[in-house]
């Protein structure tokens, strides 16, 4: 079978195998995608549809960046999606093959778009149906998922998300809706800001991150963490992204340099200092314990007035380059701390009594420190006392 956008998709081995009349050969792999990235009750079905929605080609690039598909390309797809139709789809006389039990690791709207793909009974209704699912999700692993994790490898999606809300964080009411308002205007298109998070340790830092991605991963939101070894990529990683629908938050947790460390340069670039413009659609999103990013030493401070100046001056550029920057601290009294536990208890339904409040003390103090996180541990660990309790009675 000769294909000229959608060639990558016969060489696949399954796909190869049922062309080729060994279904036998083909089911083996088709079994092993049903029982781990299977969502529906037709499995072969699913697999070629999946194939075609997750191609790299240039039909799906052109489509997936807003760019216009011309007739020619247009009228090409289509004969690639007729023979494939014909060959595979139009009477599916494989063996059927239901999984285990669905997996419910994709983003909904890739499960609704593979869904309807199924449903479609001829070739250009195909072909138009995966036009709109490379253009509102993409293609491969960008299309499946709401987050993902960056290595040397490449991208990892995330199939469980902390399921953290901003709810659930207490005392940070100003840093939340800064947070919120330049995230709302990175997704409606307007101008936002990289954004630094700085502060005492459990105060809701990387909390606040994640409590974003849950609230407006069904607008388009993505997020990628990038951890420290990877800085030097992102410039690449956004040149990708920069080709696809949706808006990406590179998420950089607990972020600083060390004095002789040189990778923070590479971020710099990343944020401004390239000659090509940042792509619209990323932003950067760090976390850090604290404001001036790169870690300074006494002998930066000798030299002489201009080499002091020169090295002051390096250790500010980074921190400067976020255009917002968030500090988050520590409640800074007993009665703080324990408002917090009292807001994260009543959420649960649970008052908070002098007997409560005595607990939520001596929990503290052997916590170490007064923060969000040591309040919200002991508000999971009470209530989880408080159902034993009412279960034991």
């Amino acid at each position: 079978m000769e294909l000229a956008i959608y060639k990558n998709i016969i060489s696949d081995d399954a796909l190869s195998a049922l062309n080729a009349g060994n279904a036998g050969v083909a089911m083996g792999k088709i079994i092993s995608f049903a029982e781990t990235n299977g969502i529906s009750s037709d499995a072969v079905r699913e697999y070629i549809v999946s194939l075609l929605a997750g191609d790299e080609n240039i039909l799906s690039q052109k489509a997936q960046s807003g760019k216009n598909i011309g007739e020619d390309l247009y009228k090409y797809a289509l004969a690639d999606i007729e023979k494939i139709y014909n060959r595979f789809l139009a009477e599916n006389t494989y063996p059927k093959y239901t999984p285990s039990e669905s997996f419910k690791g994709f983003y909904e709207g890739y499960a609704l778009s593979i869904a309807e793909l199924m449903r479609c009974t001829e070739p250009k209704t195909i072909l138009d149906t995966l036009i709109e699912h490379y253009k509102t999700l993409g293609s491969g692993i960008f299309a499946k998922y709401a987050a993902f994790r960056y290595s040397e490898k490449g991208l990892e999606g995330i199939s469980e998300l902390d399921d953290i809300t901003f709810d659930d964080l207490v005392g940070i009411d100003y840093q939340k809706q800064v947070m919120i308002d330049n995230t709302e205007a990175f997704l409606s298109d307007s101008r936002a800001n990289n954004v630094l998070l700085f502060g005492d340790r459990g105060t809701g830092k990387s909390s606040s991150v994640k409590a974003l991605l849950n609230a407006y991963y069904s607008d388009g939101l993505r997020m990628i963490e990038v951890p420290k070894r990877c800085i030097r990529n992102i410039p690449d990683l956004s040149n990708e992204l920069a080709q696809r629908p949706h808006k990406y938050i590179l998420f950089l947790d607990d972020l600083s340099f060390e004095a002789g460390e040189t990778d923070y340069r590479a971020l710099k670039v990343a944020m401004e200092g390239q000659l090509r413009a940042n792509p619209s659609n990323v932003l950067i999103y760090a976390t850090s314990n604290r404001r001036h990013l790169i870690k300074e030493t006494w002998s930066d401070r000798e030299g002489g007035e201009i080499h002091v100046n020169d090295n002051v001056q390096e250790t500010l550029s980074l921190s400067e380059r976020f255009g917002i920057s968030l500090v988050f601290s520590a409640p800074s009294s007993q009665k703080e701390y324990l408002n917090i536990v009292r807001s994260l208890l009543e959420a649960k339904g649970i008052e908070m009594t002098a007997e409560t409040e005595r607990e939520a003390v001596v929990w503290q103090m052997n916590y170490g420190s007064r923060s969000g996180r040591c309040a919200g541990q002991f508000a999971a660990a009470y209530e989880a006392k408080s159902k034993k309790i009412k279960k034991e009675n």
